[in-house]
Formats: C-alpha cells, structure tokens, sequence
C-alpha cells in the first residue's frame, strides 16, 4: 500500500488545511533571518509553504506525492501564486542547487523508517546546504507512542460538494523497529453510498532520546541543538517531540 494517494490527501488538507500558528510563528523565525533560496522537502500539501510564499519569502518546495502536490499547485493558483515544486523522494533528491535553510516540520521525517535511508536522506539534505547553511526540522519520539494500539477508530472530513471521508484506523506499535503503524480505510460517501475507498499503510519512525544526535554527526552537522517543541529550552526525555537545529560548515 502506498501513501498520501487521492483520499489521503484529500484527507490530510480536509483536517490539517493550514499550519498551527504557534508552528508557522517558530519557522518563519528562522525564514526571515535568511538571504537566498530556501526548501521545504516533504512539503505536502502546502500548509506551511503557501503562507510563506504569500509573505514573498523564497521558499521552494520538494514532496513524493503527486496528489499532495496537486493540492499545493491549486491553492497557490487561487492566490496567484507560481510555486516551485520538486516531485521527489527525499532519498532520491536530485536537486543541482543549494540552499541557505532547509526545513521538515510536523515530523515529516518520521516517515522514513529504515535507519539506512535516514541517514541517506539527511545525507542528501547536507549535500544541499550552502556553507553556514542550517537545516531545522521535528521528530517524534518513543513516548509518542498513542494509548490505543490494536483499536479500531473512526472519523470523518467533510467536502464542499457534500460528500464525506470515513477514516478508520488500526495503530500497531513495533518496539524492536520503533516503527509506528497505523493501517488506514479511507471511504468516499456520497448520499449514503460508498463511492470509493483506499487504503494505506502509514508507518513512522520514533526515536529514542538522543538517537538523532550521532546519525546528524555522522552525515557532517554540527553545533546540533535539541529543543522543546516550537520553544527554545532544552528537551526533557519524556517530550513527544523535539526539535533540531544544526549547521553545515
């Protein structure tokens, strides 16, 4: 099963259509203190880029998806608003120039499982950095780990022609890979029939701790910063996110 097909995406603007605005507040702090281009990989549907884009920061944006992307070209249509997209893997970025700041919010990132391709991924992101270059993003940790494993769970997103999307969910929690599964039932009602359905395997990566600190030395970042979520103290080790900064010299 794939993700982020047609219902997911249509899904996923339904219930998230724009960046929560403490979100939005925390990385358009470091937006503003940079000259020159700007990337967002595993942008989606464009919550975050679009209003960055409106505010004439030179932000690009890179994502796998082509549905999610689709979404993203229509709002910036609507508000007059030439993006430039990427569609592409992370791990497969084949981007020729650098950026000033590279950022993944909402634990985008979680979303590559495999430590290997991680590290590929954070690897491709060095690669991309200018000089003094910083690169932000969220993971999500171990204590992030939902209370209702083996549970089916339901609920639905309302479209403006009025129709509806059902999501059902099953979360399974694989603590030797640390890897979240969430099985998802995405149905299109209209007047009372099934017009549609789609299923997808969500799965993401939770990290331990301090986990992240040795894979980012590993690809080459320095002066590596952890902090509480959109909030600059330090991390406890019962925070369900965590924040990172780090640098390439």
């Amino acid at each position: 099963m794939k993700t982020y097909q047609n219902l997911c995406a249509d899904y996923y603007d339904l219930d998230k259509p724009t960046a929560p605005d403490e979100a939005l507040k925390f990385y358009l702090e470091y937006i503003e203190k940079v000259k020159g281009p700007i990337l967002e990989p595993m942008c989606g549907s464009g919550r975050f880029l679009v209003p960055f884009l409106e505010r004439g920061f030179n932000v690009e944006g890179l994502d796998a998806s082509m549905h999610m992307l689709g979404i993203c070209m229509q709002k910036c249509a609507e508000k007059n608003i030439k993006p430039v997209l990427y569609p592409q893997y992370l791990n497969e970025m084949t981007l020729e120039k650098q950026y000033n700041l590279i950022f993944i919010p909402s634990g985008s990132l979680g979303l590559i499982t495999h430590k290997d391709q991680v590290l590929l991924c954070l690897k491709n992101i060095y690669d991309r950095l200018s000089p003094n270059g910083t690169f932000v993003f969220e993971i999500e940790t171990i204590h992030a780990i939902p209370k209702n494993l083996g549970v089916w769970e339901g609920k639905t997103r309302e479209k403006s022609d009025g129709g509806q999307i059902l999501l059902s969910t099953l979360p399974i929690y694989n603590s030797e890979k640390q890897v979240l599964q969430v099985i998802c039932r995405y149905e299109l009602i209209k007047n009372a029939q099934i017009i549609s359905t789609e299923m997808e395997d969500m799965r993401t990566r939770l990290y331990q701790h301090e986990e992240m600190d040795d894979w980012l030395t590993d690809v080459g970042f320095k002066d590596i910063m952890r902090y509480k979520v959109y909030g600059r103290a330090e991390p406890d080790e019962k925070d369900e996110v965590i924040v990172y900064e780090c640098k390439k010299y």
